[in-house]
Order: C-alpha cells, then structure tokens, then sequence
C-alpha cells in the first residue's frame, strides 16, 4: 500500500471512493434520498477544485500497487469551535473491501504526522454516532468530547487526542 498526498490527478478516484464509502458507511444511518445525492462527477468536480485551491488542509490518499485509490483522509490545523484542540480530522475513508487490513490506520498517522510537522500539538474528530467506525478511534485513544446534531437530525460526537505526539508514537507501535 502507498500513502502519499493526493494530486489533481487523483480527483475521479478520490470521488469514487468518497461516494461509494459514504453509501456503504451510512446507509441505514442517513437517508438514502440524501446519500442519493453525491455522485461521482460532482464530487471528482469538487475534488478538482479543492485541489486547486490554496488551502491549508492536509489531504493523502492510499493506493494500491496497481495505482488504485482505495483510501483517503482530509484534516485541518484549526478545530474551530473545539478549543483547546489545535487540528481536526475532517474525513477518513477507505473502500470496504480494503477495511480491517491497516489501511485507515496508516492515513490516519500520515495524517498527524503531517499536521504534528505544521505544528499542530492535538487533534480531534467528529463522527456519527451509529458508525461503527467509531470503534477505531476508540482503540486509538481518542477521548469521548461532546456531541452536536447534524445533517438528516443524525447525531455525531467528537473525540480528541491531547497530545498528537503521544498518537503518533502509539500509530508508531
């Protein structure tokens, strides 16, 4: 598996994944009038332009051999309202069939590792709360923050690490 950081090229795959990832992670979860919604061209169109933006979002994918994206994480160095946090991961998603095998968990430390360089010293996540992708954060060490409503009335709730450093040199181990 190859982690790296995503290019314009990577648009239409970072897409598929994104819109496939969001059907199978969500369904049952959000409606599926709602995830009916992303396609693959508007999201690789949103793609195209996020990548061509100046941004200070840190954004890496992961490829297969063969050069398929399977995998993708996005974060920011700011945590809006979730003082004392310095960084946020904005989305982690990896194609179903590439799930349990470690791949989240290398874009997961790609991604601290790169906002730990920009100076970011904690982090933290929001995800719904019926995903069971929760568990993974768990395991990670994240710290249970709060909790807010989102999109469709679903319910999401915050975790945090204190110490980037210290995640780093846990994903390390």
């Amino acid at each position: 598996m190859n982690i790296r950081r995503a290019t314009l090229e990577d648009s239409a795959g970072l897409a598929r994944v994104q819109v496939d990832s969001y059907r199978a992670a969500y369904a049952g979860i959000l409606p599926a009038s709602y995830l009916s919604h992303f396609t693959y061209e508007e999201q690789a169109q949103d793609w195209r332009a996020w990548l061509c933006s100046e941004t200070e979002e840190v954004l890496t994918l992961a490829e297969t051999d063969t050069g398929e994206i399977v995998g993708y994480a996005l974060a920011r160095p700011s945590a809006g309202e979730m003082l004392p946090y310095s960084s946020e991961l904005v989305a982690l998603h990896v194609q179903r069939a590439f799930q349990g095998q470690g791949v989240g968990k290398q874009l997961f430390k790609a991604i601290a590792e790169q906002l730990q360089q920009k100076g970011c010293s904690s982090l933290m996540v929001w995800v719904l709360e019926a995903n069971p992708a929760r568990k993974f954060y768990e395991q990670l060490g994240g710290q249970l923050l709060g909790a807010q409503k989102v999109t469709e009335g679903a319910l999401e709730v915050a975790y945090g690490w204190a110490a980037i450093e210290s995640l780093v040199c846990k994903l390390n181990s």
